[in-house]
This record gives C-alpha cells, sequence and structure tokens, in this order.
C-alpha cells in the first residue's frame, strides 16, 4: 500500500491512528519537530509499551550552522508557533518516560525513515510498518500542507518484508555506531560526551524557557542585522583591512560605539560610495573620522579634508609630526577650508607648493571628508558647485564622507543636496543598488509630505515617518549614521555623561545708555528707513514706489535673485534684525555697528550734496560688508558693491525724497552714537573705581557677580563665556582685564589673545591647551614614557604634571601659564572638546537654540573630568515670554525676514535658509527650545525637530554588534517560535496598543535549510489585524523603549491555553487576509472586497519600474498566495496586554 503525504485515503499519522493496538514502536527518522512528536505521542502512548527511536541527522559533532533545535522546531505551523511552548513540555514529558529510548548514529549518517508497530503478542495481522521518506515531522507524518511530496511504502505482519525489517532494525539499534551518546564540540574545539536523550531535552527545554523581552528585541534585530554587522565575512580583502585597522592608534582610543560606528560606514563606502555620520555633538564625531580616514590611508587612498576655517587646528594637531596621541598612526590628509571652493583660493601658494594638482585630480582613489558638511548645503552655492563641478566630478575613483549634526529644520532640500555631492549628482545612482528610479522625484514626494507634516502643530514625528516611501527609508539607512547620546548611554553601560545642573537665567534688558530703560525704547529709536541700504527704491518714479508697495501689502511674488528693488528691500530687513541682534549682545557691538551705518550713510549724504552743488558724477554704495562681523549668520551675504548713480534717483523725482529720509535716518543714528559714546565715557571712569565690580553696564555687571561666585564656591576655576559676535568678545577681554580678572584669553575667527601680552596670533590651538590641559595635553596626547597605577583620571592627570615639567620644557610653561577664563565667539562652538571647564556662559542667546547644544557641547562629552556642569543663559529681557514675543514682533514687523512672495529666497545665500521662514516647524520648534533652555539643557536635544537619526536604523545595528560581542553564541542558538509579553504602558508609547509584535519570515524555512528568508515582515497589530504602527522603525524603536521591561501576561499561553492561542492566532489571521484583500461595508450593508494594500503598492511600484515589484509580477506568484499564513515561519513574536487596573 502507497503512504504520502497528500494522500486523500492514508497518511502516515492516518495509517498508524487506524491501526494501533497495544504494543511497541520502532522509529528510524532524521529528525523531528516539537509538533510532529508530541502528535504522535498522543496517538500512540497509551497503548505502546516500548519505543525505540533511532535519529540519523542531529549528528553533528563539530559547531556548525544547523543546530539540533532548528530541526526540532522546524516545519511549524503559525497556530503551532504560538503554542509552542505548551507543546516544548508535552515533548519533554513524552521523552522522560523510561520506556522511550533514544539513539544516534553520530557521526554517520542514516537516510532511511522507518516507523515500526510490533502488537503485544506479535500478531501478524497487527503488525506493520511504514517506511519511505518521512521524518517525524508535521509535514512528513501528513498533519501539515506542504510543498513536499512524500512516498512511503506500508504493509503488515503477513508479508514476509516485516521480519526482514525488524530484523534490519534490531541489527541497527545493536550496531557498534548506534550510540546513547552525543559528542558536543565547543568553539575551542574541546569534546565533551554527554547523553543522547538529555540532550535532546535539553535542546527542546530551551523552547519551554522564559524568554525576556529583551530576548525577543535581539533575537528581531539578529534576523534583520546580524550579516549587516558581521561585514567582512564574505570579502577576505576587506577583513583585512578591517584587521590591520584594528591595530590602529585611532581605533584603539576609540569607545566600542565609535568603532561600530566607524566599521559601518566603511561598509557604507565601500558598497555605496558615500555615507553620513551625523552622530549627536560630543559623541566624537572627529575622532570616528578619523578611524576611517586611517582605514583608506592603509589602502593607499588619497585623503582629502574639507572643514571650516575656524576648525582647521582642530584637525590639524592630528595630522603626522604633530605630536598627537595618534603619531603612531601618521595619519596624513590634504586640509582645505569650505571658503577655499574657489579656482582662485584652492591655488593659494603654499598649496601648490604643498601639491601642483591643486583640485586634486589624478588616478589615485580618493577619500573626501567634508566636516560641517550642512555648511554646503546649497547647491546654487558657487562653492557647491566648485566642489562638485571641479573635484568630485573629475575623480573617477572618489568616496564621500560627511560630518553633519544639524536637524532637519527647513527642507528635505538640505539632505538632497549633501545626497548629490555622495552621488556626483547621478539622478539614478542608486537604481542598481537599491531600486531607487529617481532621486528627485523621490525627495520632491517626500518634501511634500515634510511640508504638510510641518503645517500641524505639535504633530509627532511619528506621523511624519509613517507616510514616507519605504525606498527613502531604505535610501538614508543605507547611507547614514546618526546616533543620539540617550541611544548610546542606553547600549553601552559603561559610558556616562556628566551631570548637567539646572541652568542660572540671567533676565537683563541691554543698557546702552543711561536715558532709555526699556528694549521696545531702545528699539523705537532704530533708524526709521535705512535709505541708504535701498537706493534702487528711489530710482523709481513716484509712480513706480506707488505701484511696488501696494505690490508688496498684497504680496506679488518677485525674484529677490534679479529684481534689484527686492533685494534692497531684503537686505534692510537683514540689517534691522542684525541690529536688534547686536543689541542683544552688548552695547559695545551695538555702537559699534550704528558707528559703521552712520559713516556708510553720511558719507552717501556728503555725495548727495556734492552732487546737488557741483552736479558730480556721485553713486552711493549700498554695502554692508564692511562692518558684517566674521561671526554674523549673514557673514556669506555676498552682496558685492552694488552702485547706484545719484543722477537716476534725481531723473526719477525722488532725490528730495531720498535726502530727507536719509537725514531722518542720520538723526536717529546721531542720537543713537551720542548716547552710547556718553555711556562709554561712564565705562571707562569705572575702570578707575575701588570697587570695580559695579557697572552702570548691569548686563556685565551680572557677569562678573557670577564669575566672583564661581572663583569662591567651586573648586573649578575654568569657564567658558560665549557670544556670538566679536565685538562683543573683545569688549569682555577688556573690561574684565580691567576689573582686576586674570588668566583670561579671547578668541574668535581672527585669532586669540592673552592677557599676559595682548598680541593676537592666529594659531589659537596653544591657548586652548593652557585653558584644557587635562584634555589637549594629557588625554589627546601620547606620552609613552610615563606610567602610573592610579586609576582615577584626575590624580593620574596631577601625577602626570608632575612628571611632565621634568621632561618638556614647552608643556612646563604652558602649565605655569594657565587660562582659566576663556572668553569664545562661536568659532569655538564646534568640532572643539574642552571639558577641562564646568561652566558654559551664553553671554548672548543665538536665535538658532541648536547652537546652545553646540556651544554646551564643548563640556558636556563622554570622559569628562566634571561629575557636574552648569550653564548661565543672559536673556535680554525681563522674562522668556517678553523676549519670545520680541523676536516675534520683530520678525513680523519686518516680514519675519522672509521677502514677499519669493519662492527661491531658500537658495539666496548660504545660511538664509536658517533664518528665512514663517512661523512654520522652526519657529516653533526654537521657541520650545528657548523655553527648555531654561530649565534643562539636558533635554534641549530632545526638543530638537526632524533629524538625521530620524532617517537611519543603524543604531539598531549598533546595538545588536555591541551584545554580539558579548553573547553572540547565544544569539547564534536561539531557536524560531520563543516569544514574551509586556504591560501596556502609555508613557512608554501613547499610540500602543493591546495586541501582538511579530516577525515573520517568508518562504518558510524547512529543516536543515539556513538560507535567509527571502522577505521578512516585523508587524505590529491588534486583535482585529490591524497595523498599530505602520513601519518598522517605529516598532523597532519602541522595542528599543521597552526591551528591558519586565515579563508579563504569557501565563496562558505558556500552557498553550486554547482560547489564547486561538485569539493571537486569528488576528494573525486576519492580518494575512488584509494583504491579500481590503473589505468594506457599502451603503447596502453589503461585504465588498477590493485590491490589498499589498497589491496596490505592487502595481505602484511596477508603475515606477521597481526591479523587485517587476521581478515578483513575473513570478507567477499571486498576492493572495504569497500573503497565505502557510507561506510564513512566525519567527518570535511578543505580545502587548493591559494590566487590570490600567
Amino acid at each position: 500500500m502507497l503512504v504520502d503525504n497528500h494522500s486523500t485515503e492514508f497518511k502516515v499519522h492516518s495509517f498508524i491512528q487506524q491501526y494501533i493496538n497495544e504494543g511497541s514502536m520502532d522509529i528510524v527518522t532524521g529528525y523531528f519537530t516539537v509538533g510532529a512528536l508530541c502528535h504522535f505521542a498522543n496517538l500512540t502512548n497509551e497503548r505502546i509499551a516500548q519505543y525505540r527511536v533511532i535519529l540519523g541527522d542531529i549528528t553533528q559533532r563539530d559547531v556548525t550552522e544547523i543546530s539540533s533545535l532548528d530541526l526540532l522546531n522546524a516545519d511549524l505551523s503559525i497556530e503551532k508557533a504560538l503554542s509552542l511552548k505548551k507543546l516544548a513540555n508535552e515533548a519533554i514529558e513524552f521523552l522522560r518516560l523510561n520506556k522511550v529510548s533514544l539513539k544516534t548514529l553520530e557521526p554517520n549518517f542514516c537516510h532511511a525513515k522507518l516507523y515500526l508497530f510490533k502488537s503485544e503478542k506479535n500478531d501478524r495481522q497487527k503488525n506493520f510498518y511504514i517506511s519511505g521518506s518521512s521524518n517525524l515531522t508535521e509535514a512528513g507524518i501528513g498533519i501539515k500542507q506542504s510543498d513536499n511530496f512524500e512516498l512511503n511504502i506500508a504493509d503488515f505482519g503477513g508479508n514476509e518484508q516485516y521480519t526482514e525489517i525488524l530484523n534490519w532494525f534490531n541489527a541497527l539499534w545493536e550496531h557498534p555506531k548506534a550510540h546513547k551518546e552525543k559528542y558536543l564540540t565547543d568553539e575551542q574545539g574541546k569534546e565533551t560526551k554527554v547523553d543522547f536523550k538529555e540532550y535532546l531535552i535539553q535542546e527542546i527545554a530551551k523552547l519551554f524557557k522564559d524568554f525576556l523581552p529583551q530576548d525577543i528585541y535581539y533575537k528581531i534585530l539578529f534576523e534583520y542585522f546580524a550579516k549587516d554587522v558581521q561585514l567582512s565575512i564574505n570579502n577576505p580583502d576587506l577583513a583585512r583591512s578591517i584587521d590591520r585597522l584594528k591595530s590602529s592608534e585611532i581605533y584603539n582610543a576609540l569607545y566600542e560605539f565609535q568603532q561600530k560606528g566607524a566599521e559601518s560606514l566603511i561598509r557604507k563606502l565601500e558598497q555605496f560610495k558615500g555615507a553620513i555620520l551625523a552622530d549627536a555633538v560630543g559623541l566624537g564625531k572627529t575622532w570616528t573620522a578619523l578611524a576611517v580616514m586611517k582605514f583608506y590611508q592603509n589602502r593607499d587612498y588619497d585623503i582629502v579634508l574639507f572643514c571650516p576655517k575656524k576648525l582647521h587646528y582642530n584637525w590639524l594637531k592630528y595630522k603626522v609630526r604633530h605630536n598627537s596621541r595618534f603619531e603612531a598612526d601618521r595619519l596624513n590628509f590634504a586640509i582645505r577650508f569650505h571658503t577655499d571652493l574657489d579656482e582662485n583660493l584652492m591655488q593659494k601658494p603654499h598649496y601648490i607648493e604643498d601639491r601642483q594638482d591643486y583640485n586634486f585630480i589624478n588616478n589615485t582613489p580618493k577619500l573626501i571628508v567634508i566636516d560641517e558638511s550642512h555648511n554646503l548645503r546649497n547647491d546654487k552655492s558657487k562653492r557647491f558647485q566648485y566642489l562638485l563641478e571641479e573635484i568630485i566630478k573629475k575623480n573617477k575613483e572618489v568616496k564621500i564622507l560627511l560630518l553633519s549634526a544639524t536637524p532637519i529644520n527647513n527642507s528635505f532640500k538640505d539632505i538632497r543636496n549633501q545626497i548629490k555631492l555622495l552621488t556626483k549628482d547621478n539622478n539614478t545612482a542608486f537604481k542598481e543598488s537599491l531600486d531607487i528610479e529617481n532621486l528627485y522625484y523621490l525627495f520632491n514626494k517626500t518634501t511634500n509630505h515634510f511640508n504638510r507634516w510641518q503645517e500641524k502643530k505639535n504633530a509627532p514625528i511619528t506621523e511624519l515617518t509613517r507616510s514616507f516611501d519605504p525606498y527613502f527609508y531604505k535610501l538614508t539607512d543605507s547611507l547614514i549614521v546618526a546616533r543620539t547620546r540617550k541611544m548610546i548611554v542606553g547600549q553601552q553601560h559603561n559610558l556616562s555623561f556628566p551631570i548637567k545642573a539646572k541652568p542660572q537665567n540671567k533676565y537683563i534688558t541691554p543698557r546702552i545708555m543711561i536715558e532709555v530703560e526699556t528694549l521696545n525704547d531702545l528699539i523705537s529709536m532704530f533708524p526709521p528707513y535705512l535709505a541708504g541700504y535701498q537706493p534702487n527704491y528711489y530710482a523709481l518714479t513716484e509712480e513706480q514706489r506707488r505701484e511696488r508697495d501696494n505690490e508688496n501689502r498684497e504680496k506679488t511674488s518677485h525674484d529677490v535673485l534679479s529684481d534689484e528693488v527686492q533685494r534692497d528691500f531684503f537686505l534692510v530687513k537683514m540689517i534691522r534684525i542684525l541690529l536688534l541682534k547686536r543689541l542683544e549682545s552688548s552695547w559695545f557691538s551695538f555702537h559699534a555697528t550704528i558707528d559703521n551705518i552712520l559713516s556708510n550713510f553720511t558719507s552717501s549724504l556728503e555725495k548727495l550734496e556734492a552732487y546737488k552743488t557741483l552736479q558730480a558724477n556721485q553713486h552711493i554704495d549700498n554695502n554692508i560688508e564692511d562692518f558684517l562681523d566674521e561671526e554674523d549668520d549673514f557673514q556669506d551675504f555676498s552682496l558685492g558693491k552694488r552702485e547706484i548713480k545719484i543722477a537716476d534717483i534725481d531723473k526719477a523725482g525722488s532725490l528730495e525724497l531720498f535726502e530727507n529720509d536719509l537725514r531722518a535716518d542720520i538723526e536717529c543714528l546721531e542720537s543713537l552714537s551720542e548716547g552710547m559714546g556718553n555711556f562709554a565715557r561712564i565705562i571707562k571712569k569705572e575702570e578707575k573705581h575701588t570697587d570695580r565690580s559695579k557697572s552702570s553696564d548691569t548686563k556685565l555687571q551680572e557677569l562678573i557677580k557670577v564669575l566672583q561666585q564661581k572663583s569662591e564656591y567651586s573648586h573649578n576655576p575654568k569657564v567658558i563665556i560665549f557670544t556670538t559676535y566679536r565685538d562683543t568678545a573683545q569688549y569682555l577681554f577688556d573690561q574684565l582685564s580691567a576689573r582686576g580678572f586674570s588668566k583670561i584669553a579671547m578668541i574668535s575667527g581672527e585669532g586669540a589673545i592673552t592677557d599676559y601680552n595682548g598680541e593676537l596670533v592666529k594659531n589659537f590651538e596653544p591657548i586652548l591647551e593652557r585653558f584644557a590641559p587635562f584634555t589637549k595635553l594629557f588625554t589627546e596626547r601620547k606620552w609613552e614614557e610615563f606610567s602610573s597605577d592610579i586609576q582615577d583620571p584626575i590624580k593620574r592627570f596631577e601625577t602626570w604634571k608632575e612628571w611632565v615639567v621634568t621632561i618638556d620644557k614647552k608643556v612646563e610653561q604652558q602649565l605655569q601659564t594657565p587660562i582659566d577664563i576663556l572668553i569664545a565667539t562661536d568659532a569655538l562652538s564646534e568640532g572643539q572638546n574642552l571639558q577641562d571647564a564646568d561652566m558654559v556662559i551664553n553671554y548672548d542667546i543665538h536665535w538658532n537654540p541648536v547652537r546652545a547644544i553646540q556651544r554646551v557641547g564643548r563640556i558636556d562629552r563622554l570622559g569628562s573630568p566634571n561629575e557636574q556642569v552648569y550653564t548661565v543663559n543672559f536673556w535680554p529681557a525681563p522674562n522668556i515670554n517678553d523676549y519670545l514675543n520680541l523676536q516675534t514682533r520683530i520678525e513680523k514687523r519686518m516680514a519675519a525676514m522672509k521677502v514677499v512672495g519669493s519662492e527661491d529666497i531658500k537658495d539666496f545665500t548660504e545660511n538664509y535658509a536658517e533664518i528665512a521662514t514663517d512661523e512654520t516647524l522652526e519657529e516653533r520648534q526654537n521657541r520650545k527650545m528657548l523655553e527648555q533652555m531654561q530649565e534643562s539643557i539636558d533635554d534641549l536635544e530632545d526638543e530638537k525637530s526632524f533629524g538625521f537619526d530620524d532617517l537611519s536604523l543603524e543604531n539598531f545595528r549598533q546595538d545588536l554588534a555591541l551584545e554580539l560581542d558579548q553573547r553572540r553564541r547565544y544569539y547564534e542558538q536561539l531557536p524560531n517560535g520563543i516569544f514574551s509579553g509586556i504591560a501596556l504602558s502609555p508613557t512608554d508609547e501613547p499610540q500602543a496598543k493591546e495586541g501582538i509584535i511579530a516577525l515573520i519570515g517568508s518562504p518558510v524555512r524547512k529543516a536543515k535549510e539556513r538560507k535567509d528568508y527571502k522577505h521578512l515582515r516585523l508587524i505590529y497589530i491588534d486583535s482585529q489585524g490591524t497595523e498599530v504602527f505602520l513601519n518598522e522603525s517605529e516598532i523597532l524603536n519602541y522595542l528599543a523603549k521597552i526591551k528591558n521591561a519586565p515579563r508579563y501576561g504569557c501565563e496562558k499561553l505558556d500552557i498553550g491555553e486554547e482560547e489564547e492561542v486561538k485569539h493571537y492566532a486569528n488576528a494573525l489571521s486576519k492580518w494575512f487576509e488584509q494583504q491579500q484583500a481590503q473589505t468594506f461595508t457599502d451603503e447596502k450593508g453589503n461585504t465588498q472586497k477590493v485590491a490589498s494594500l499589498q497589491s496596490a503598492s505592487l502595481l505602484k511600484n511596477m508603475l515606477k519600474g521597481k526591479k523587485e515589484a517587476i521581478k515578483e509580477a513575473k513570478s507567477n506568484e499571486k498576492i493572495t498566495e504569497k500573503y497565505s499564513k502557510e507561506h510564513w515561519d512566525l519567527i518570535t513574536w511578543l505580545i502587548i496586554k493591559k494590566e487590570p487596573n490600567s
């Protein structure tokens, strides 16, 4: 009789069920599955007195990829998978029976499959056998549908073959190679002999274990990312290069998360020729990038670094022959500035002396590293175009690494343009690798979603991410490494940042003259017209001016790039904002700006009078570059010389109007200048007073008080005072020096001075070494001859100081001339490690609050010697609301720094995109961040809007990599079918609901298969099969939040309670049905079916020409078949349950 698993008459299990009686059963099978063993035991246990089982495939001695447990829990239906723990318990109970004997043929295989029944009285009519191809699995014995075809022959004891088969089994059972023991080989090659039956019981018991949510989290990450984090497995050359990097000084100086980040960047650069490192402030992007640069230097790449000029020495100090702690690595790379990106500037004499190919165009492969890459995000700027066209595109073999920590607040153009650099502006660069046909279309679509989202107030980021095209995530995740502090500290437990004390807030209205009390009064004294900066307007006739005024009121669009009148309007708005920002900083900075404008306008008036007297050929110069500070947001606003003939103003009939407006401006400017001149004389006299801590400049007086209190009560004298403007920095340096403070330095983009000699020096790194010797001299340099058993870093530093003065005279001099008060512009707010200090004072509040994160990030860093760090904020208003309202009033009155109706204004300058926004997302976020600054700098970074870290799954790869370093073998051996549960907590995630998070894989992995699943889906569904979260990133973020939660709510599943299993099985079944077809109820109450979400998605992607979609369509696999639950494995799952009283 033929018995196969597709038979309508008899399958193996039904034949046994039909003919089983009291007696004994002998079995030969390659392996068994837990579900099939339990089914078999239920059919036979009551009648069978003795079982002898020989297993032919669970025989490997060596460590292999196929674990025994993979054989034992394969081939499970989703319903059985949900009951797996109960089944495992039942299987163990069965195997522990004394009547069950097991042997293995290790190390030999046995391909025979046999089910041999011998009745109690050896009745030939009741004896039977089944022999053929069916293992003891659900598919093999026919209790589960399978694509496999099994063929067996069954017959009874009357057939003479029965006796031959019985003798064959008895001989095999007694064969010397049939063992009751099994040999196990550990990773070191050591062999251990264990009882085979007990070995199987222990393997199955792994399914019976109470797994924690953490196990499920890492099981999911392992299935998704294990191959990613083992990047060099299939590439021996890459593996050797990585091993070589691991012996370098720079690699071994990194924290573990930085090492993993560097390796991930290398993988992305190798695969896609470009990568973006966008870690948060203080996570060490510089050193991580240096490790990547060392990797490619080892591979004989040319390394070229582009950075802001202010960060020159921050990189230069790591080059070979600069005595850094990485001197042994002999790091060698060319340094150029963002501002050098010009044909003439790239040919500076010392650059040409360095190398003739000044644009780095040769046949050597290159790694181009761009620090603070967000400064080059405007693809219309000359610098961007030069970098792209003259350097990147003209190199055949080039890889690009971008470093940036700026959130995406304005437009997805920011990231699109940076990716342009990675792709050489090739719109189809990722067609083959990522199946992305059109980058421009993808970013336009994403930008539309972003624009709609930012129009909603308080809309969560998850709402935005749900709307993204999966291919956008695929793109960004493939290119970006972005970690936040919270992620890192959560992953690596030996990391810590200093505690941030609650900020001190000083609310002080700026004083610029004795007779003016309020900020509003000061603003009302601003020059009303700034006529000298908009001569083009006065060159219009009266009718043209009236028409233009009407157009502005009606917000008629003008192209600001070509319309000179509109450019002047914009310039005037910029200057008014600039005046307010200077006023907020200090009266001294405001005074300098007013005097510069007054000088310009007085010159214009003199030219006008000369024209009226002599009819001379005079011009009005409306260029503002002469008084722009290097630290101004407007410093890249290149207007150039744009002179207007006074004769043209006269010809338009506007000369008298222009003169009157100009005189009105000059009158206001003279009044302001005179008042501030008197104020300056008062401040000067104060320097001779006995008590120089008192001042009419109340803001300066409060700063002095803060410094005196720090000196009196703190053991750490180091403090950084940040200001936006060089004028203010110089004023504070002069005043503090004159009022008895010492050990002071001032650093700006121009260089540095100290109160020791007062000379300006361009290279400020030696001064920073005097300010932060623990960081700059002791930590960042390598002192091979110094040794100490002291573990405490501060005590070790003190011992080092005693030692170093005996062998290094230069360092001795630096230690003997310390700097304790460092006054700095934002030239130091990026890229510097100054963690010797424990206090940052924001003498003015930058209008971009992200700058506050960067400023505090100079001292709030990993490895800080300070247990606590402090922040002091100076606000130019009586309270935060007045300050925020002041900003709003000024911005609204000046048309919110936005040229009316202009579509392309954000491309006007490289920095304008940051300031030219209406009250949309950025203004709301800045408002929130400024409010947050009063309470906690610690949470300020969380208040930022949407950033690179929201576009990458890299933190999950890093999390897995760190975990695998500790428990790789554990996760490699974790079986499918494990589960856990958590209690629903709205504090973890307000959008979470009761339901199940499941990782499913397709096609079903057969026993002994170890190939990757072709499709993985991570789903979070409720009891109706409706998705709670719509994308995997959301689910992974949620899992990361709750991974350390205790196990909860699994009691019924643990015992396989039927209703509980059915509840979750039905939810999964409904989800699968929804993938096959969607249903809705029509107006008549009838249930109708329409195309499924998957069908619609497939069609949409086919229309876009997606290769994966076209390939799927050609496979002839229908969506209904693909999403049949029988074609998917339930790999692991987590249930989410409400607590009874919640």
